[in-house]
């Protein structure tokens, strides 16, 4: 019958500890549309990981929106800094 689909995969969604990443290039807007599925807990380093394997050791630093950054665009350098649901993320790779 479909009955509380939605309501299910958001329960889904919240039980397993999912959390929603934007990825953003530079010079462009962020792909809102589809988002990175980390686990809460992911850092950086977690989602250069995910990207590509080489992108941890060519990392340069991280531009950073939303609930984690201490201000829009805040600039990290530490691959252990903690992201949250809903950030957007723009890698500086080299």
């Amino acid at each position: 019958m479909k009955l509380n689909i939605e309501e299910l995969k958001a329960l889904i969604f919240k039980r397993l500890e999912f959390m929603r990443i934007y990825c953003k290039e530079q010079g462009k807007k962020a792909d809102m549309e589809e988002p990175l599925i980390m686990r809460r807990g992911a850092t950086v380093r977690d989602i250069c990981t995910t990207l590509h394997r080489d992108f941890v050791r060519k990392f340069r630093f991280a531009r950073l929106w939303g609930p984690s950054a201490k201000f829009d665009g805040q600039m990290v350098r530490n691959l252990d800094k903690f992201v949250q649901d809903g950030d957007i993320v723009e890698l500086h790779i080299s």
